[in-house]
């Protein structure tokens, strides 16, 4: 093959000739490569036919011997390039079958990712459009295992085919021949050593022998010449056809590859237009989400500036709160300006609350105020186990500074509870300052009926500013009129449905106005201890405080009016008709006298019972009677504040 790209270009009419007749010359016919003047020029060999093809004599001399060794020699180092050229189709058959693998684990993970789903972060992140890139992904894979497999068909197979057979089939037909020469070099040792006068059937026996020896010595000795011509013949056209068909596979791969990516490319360049058009909108909402992050900044800085300056809070001897006449009037005009419509924040923010466990710890809530009235906080909730463990060991911890350490060890988990909501009736509350929390600042307490929430703010401005929002909204709520509900006569009739029209029913509430009032005071009556005033126990009590729930006689009434709306509003049950409504009936069913009593007068010893020396600054007074004077029991109920 050398001497044939060596060949010189002039040749004489009879050597184009020759050389016409062969394939591999008419491979090889192809111009110099171009050598630079001061490279050395290797000198043209005559080229043998007797290397390329075939043999031209087949008798049996050193020539046709050396031939056959030389060949021999050029299978042997065929067989060697062959194992590693098989060697490295392996490893290339390897890359194609991990890229296959990996072609369709990115595949998988694009479809994990979002691709396919119909969730609202497969939405948001452009999974429905990368549902037709994993199909494409998941097409190109296809493709290079179909080259793989084609590559492991026209070379692997082919190459582990000649190795296995053909060389395989000439190293055993030269195995054959050397046992073959030598019987018929001791056949014709045997027969020439024969002398003169030796018997005719032995020499007739030994040339018999001398003849089966050269017979089966001449058929190895063409069969191996028949294999190393096959081996001779075969590597013409073998390699070149196999590496021509993996060429071909590979065409066919980028082909195929390069027609889906055509049929794709419009609708990528749709996709990278739309991901640009996302991308400035998305840098325009974020320049305008940071110009309403400084304003916010700017008016919460102005806000606390000025309830630094400017609150105009009092707090009587006793602790409870008066909200500012200005004030008040704003709350109550935003409370009936957004009465029927849109509801409107009237303060929101963070604040500390104690819990109602033994441990007393300390949580912190977001608390929202609204112009309807209502006061509600959000909080956590989580796994009841957890939140047992995390209190057991927070419960070494002791001092100003341990609810801290609670509030850290917890952090970690509230990301996995989901989040409550909890109102506070406002309608009958209260609001004291700095009760029964003398070692820490900026404490305050909403007191209702149903239970008191003791509550920290973080400044002392925040503090007086929830005050002062808060006792406002109460004193706006006491000086409104309840929502319009049905009667409690006409509650178990509108539950069922009722099919008159708006008119009939408006006569039908005046018709049975005073029968619904009669059944609204004797259910008021029945209640535990409400047949007496809660205050000095005066039979059949006329009077009523709405928001701590219970009846009063009319002289008790008095002093409870003295003590401002926004501590007790008095009403009465014969003369305040229309106050009776179902929601107020309910509270004092669920409240009382007697339930009322033993909360305010906890601490009051029982009659027949002695004075409680450890406690005698509080127990101070007894229960007054009905016959008492009315500033022994102004001076109680006062006391009960």
């Amino acid at each position: 093959m050398s001497d044939l790209l060596h060949r010189p270009m002039k040749e004489n009419s009879s050597t184009r000739q020759r050389d016409s007749n062969c394939p591999t010359a008419l491979l090889f016919h192809l111009p110099p490569t171009p050598r630079s003047p001061g490279a050395s020029r290797e000198q043209p060999r005559p080229h043998s036919r007797s290397d390329m093809a075939a043999f031209t004599k087949l008798e049996d001399s050193p020539m046709f011997r050396k031939q056959v060794n030389s060949l021999e020699q050029i299978t042997d180092e065929l067989k060697q390039r062959c194992s590693n050229l098989h060697k490295g189709c392996k490893k290339f058959m390897g890359s194609l079958d991990e890229g296959y693998a990996g072609d369709l684990l990115f595949a998988d993970a694009l479809e994990a990712f979002g691709a396919g789903r119909d969730d609202p972060v497969s939405v948001a992140i452009g999974g429905p459009v990368m549902s037709k890139f994993t199909t494409a992904f998941r097409e190109l894979g296809t493709y290079k295992e179909l080259l793989r497999s084609q590559v492991e068909h026209m070379l692997s197979e082919r190459l582990t085919q000649f190795i296995n057979e053909d060389l395989h089939d000439a190293k055993d037909c030269r195995q054959r021949l050397d046992r073959a020469t030598m019987g018929y070099d001791q056949a014709r040792e045997k027969f020439v050593s024969v002398r003169k006068g030796t018997r005719a059937e032995v020499v007739t026996g030994l040339e018999e022998d001398l003849h089966n020896g050269k017979s089966a010595f001449e058929r190895c000795r063409f069969n191996l010449v028949h294999a190393l011509a096959n081996i001779e013949a075969k590597k013409k056209y073998e390699f070149l056809e196999s590496i021509s068909a993996v060429m071909d596979a590979h065409l066919r791969y980028f082909k195929q590859g390069f027609e889906l990516l055509s049929q794709m490319e419009p609708f990528i360049h749709q996709v990278l237009t739309y991901a640009q058009q996302s991308k400035e909108m998305a840098m325009n909402e974020q320049d305008k989400l940071a110009k309403r992050i400084q304003e916010f900044r700017t008016q919460e800085e102005i806000s606390n500036l000025r309830m630094a300056s400017n609150v105009n809070t009092s707090t009587s001897g006793d602790g409870i709160h008066v909200v500012g006449l200005q004030s008040y009037k704003k709350i109550e005009a935003l409370m009936q300006s957004t009465a029927n419509g849109q509801v409107e924040i009237i303060k929101q923010g963070y604040l500390f609350k104690r819990s109602e466990n033994l441990r007393g710890e300390w949580k912190r809530r977001y608390f929202v105020l609204d112009s309807h009235g209502t006061l509600y906080y959000y909080g956590n909730k989580g796994n009841k186990q957890s939140q047992g463990v995390a209190s057991q060991q927070t419960a070494e911890p002791t001092g100003v500074f341990s609810r801290f350490r609670f509030l850290n060890q917890k952090a970690s988990s509230q990301g996995d509870d989901s989040l409550s909501c909890r109102t506070i009736n406002l309608r009958t509350s209260t609001i004291k300052m700095d009760a029964e929390e003398n070692d820490l600042r900026f404490c305050f307490r909403v007191i209702t009926p149903m239970k008191a929430y003791t509550l920290q703010a973080e400044t002392e401005a925040d503090q007086k500013d929830w005050i002062e929002k808060i006792t406002g909204v109460i004193a706006s709520l006491l000086n409104s009129p309840f929502p319009h509900q049905p009667p409690y006569g006409n509650l178990a009739a509108e539950r069922h449905g009722s099919a008159s029209s708006l008119d009939s029913a408006a006569s039908l509430e005046e018709s049975k106005s005073s029968e619904a009032h009669s059944d609204a005071i004797n259910h008021l009556r029945n209640i535990p201890g409400n047949d007496s005033c809660a205050e000095c126990r005066s039979p059949d009590p006329d009077w009523a405080s709405l928001n701590l729930g219970i009846l009063i006689c009319i002289e008790c009434s008095g002093a409870h009016r003295n003590l401002g709306v926004h501590i007790s509003k008095v009403r009465s049950l014969r003369l305040d008709v229309k106050i009776w409504e179902p929601v107020i009936i309910d509270l004092f069913r669920a409240l009382g006298n007697d339930y009322n009593n033993s909360i305010w007068e906890a601490l009051l010893p029982k009659e027949g019972q002695g004075m409680d020396e450890s406690n005698s600054t509080i127990l101070f007074m007894e229960k007054p009677k009905p016959t008492d004077a009315f500033s022994i029991k102004e001076r109680f109920i006062q006391s009960k504040v």
